[in-house]
This record gives structure tokens, sequence and C-alpha cells, in this order.
């Protein structure tokens, strides 16, 4: 039976906390834990022909993911991002000019958009002029069956209004955090941001994660209201857990899983992520095996 294609469209980098580094960047890590659920998430993105590059596809390749899409870039490093954390919440300082601002549209990437299920794309994958044409041709390429699931990551200063709102129009399914959905109000002006998203840009699902407060699930006709699953996170961190919620929900999505099945998976399995430090964490089989 074919696996279905989940391609993450951007970013791929290294997380470097103040102690140890983990691979990370938010399409990068959807493509991880969509593997993970069974499915073939492929990682779509560069790295620099250096020594973070080469560990960073070595890593992948072990969990794995096929790196056959990752390109590698001999004039700009591999992506790099400053964590540090803060109760247990983190914030990013993200290297300018790296390889994952030169994304590139080869007939192999030509290929894969046409044969892809879900694409997870973003808005801090679009700062740069060379990789936002390429996330855009990515997207004109992919069939009408093709699940678009755009992550409105709203890094400062990494993100424009015309970014953000090209994204919203590109995207089936929109999943951003309570800050992002407060600072669309603040960018659009809009009253009722919902409807919004739904007549005037195209929207069919919006997804709202709300950390404690669990999430919600947003359609035409449902509005879905999850409370948070708890778990022991003393030994876990924020770093990624909204998009190990991205993978689960668009894996469910794509078997044609209830919307309350889809978001309270999704709410349990970014649990047991945000249960463990980084945002590729190893879950044991028995968990994620509960949660497919």
């Amino acid at each position: 039976m074919r696996k279905p294609v989940i391609a993450g469209l951007g970013e791929v980098l290294w997380d470097v906390f103040p102690e140890y580094k983990r691979p990370g960047g938010a399409p990068a890590n959807v493509s991880f834990h969509a593997t993970k659920l069974g499915n073939n998430g492929v990682p779509v993105s560069r790295v620099g022909d250096d020594e973070n590059g080469e560990e960073l596809l070595k890593l992948l390749a072990s969990h794995h993911l096929d790196i056959s899409y990752i390109q590698k870039d001999d004039r700009v490093p591999t992506g790099t991002v400053e964590v540090s954390m803060t109760n247990g919440e983190a914030s990013y300082v993200i290297t300018d000019g790296v390889a994952w601002d030169r994304l590139s549209l080869t007939p192999a990437w030509q290929d894969l958009a046409r044969d892809a299920d879900a694409v997870c794309f973003g808005t801090l994958a679009q700062r740069n002029e060379v990789s936002r044409r390429t996330i855009r041709e990515f997207l004109k390429l992919v069939s009408g069956e093709c699940l678009k699931i755009a992550d409105i990551n709203l890094r400062e200063p990494h993100y424009t209004e015309e970014v953000i709102d090209t994204t919203l129009q590109l995207a089936d399914l929109v999943k951003l955090n309570a800050h992002e959905w407060n600072r669309l109000h603040e960018l659009f002006g809009v009253d009722d941001l919902k409807e919004w998203l739904f007549s005037e840009k195209g929207v069919r699902i919006i997804c709202l994660t709300k950390g404690m407060d669990g999430a919600e699930l947003i359609t035409p006709e449902q509005h879905l209201v999850e409370p948070v699953h708890p778990v022991d996170n003393t030994d876990g961190d924020s770093v990624g857990v909204g998009d190990a919620f991205t993978a689960s929900l668009t894996h469910h999505l794509l078997r044609n899983s209830p919307l309350d099945v889809c978001i309270s998976a999704a709410n349990k399995y970014a649990a047991q992520v945000a249960a463990r430090k980084g945002a590729m964490p190893d879950l044991p089989s028995s968990v994620i095996n509960s949660l497919a």
C-alpha cells in the first residue's frame, strides 16, 4: 500500500542550545514526525556543503527520512538557530544568509510536487526572495487533491505583511498559535478573523494551538475545542511541539478521520513530544502505534 507523501518545504537547520544542539526547522520537523507515524515524510530543503550539513543529513537518514530532496550549497553554510529557554518556553535568534534561503526548483522537486499528498510550508522560509519564489512555484505544481498546510511562523523580523497574505491565499489549512492569531488581527485589522480567512482567503481549515489551553480546529461548519493532554514535561521543552501537532493532524486528515479524532490525536502526540527535549525526539514505538 502506497504511503502518503508529506513534503516539508522550507528550512532545515540546527537548533543550538547552550549545552547541546538538535536538528530542527518547522517543515523538517513535520517530515520527521510524519515518517514516524507511517507516512513518507520528505524534507525538501537545502544545507551547506559543510560539517553541519553532513551531520544533519546523516541524522535524518538514520531516522529513515528520504534525504534525496535536500540540496547542497557550496557557497553558504547550513542554517542554525540560537535557542534559549525561559520557564520551559523557547526564544530564538535565527542566522541569516544560510542554505535554506537559497532553495532551487529542480526537476526532481517539480516531480515531487506533482506526487505529494500534502505539503507543509511556512512564512519563515519565505524571508528571502530566492526561496520565496521557489516555494510559490512548487505549490503551483501540486495536484488539486494535495493538502497545502501553511505554518504562520512569525519570527521577528523575518516576515512581511505580503508574505503572510500570500501564504494564507495559498493554503488549504492554516496552523497558528494564539500569539500569531492576535498578530494577524493587528496586521490586517479585521474584526472576524475566522470569516475573513474562510471567505477572503479561501482557507478550508484553521488550526489554533494554545499551549496549556489546548487547541481548536475550525471549519466553516465545525468548531472543535480540545483540552491539553497532560504529561510530565519536567524533562521536556516546547521546541517543535507545534510541528509535531501539525504532522499528526496531517496524518489523520489524509486518512479522512473525523475532525474530533484528528485534533485529539494531534494533541496527544504533541504532548508526548513536549515531554522530551528537542524537536525530533525518539518516541517509544508503543506511543507512536497508539496514536497513528
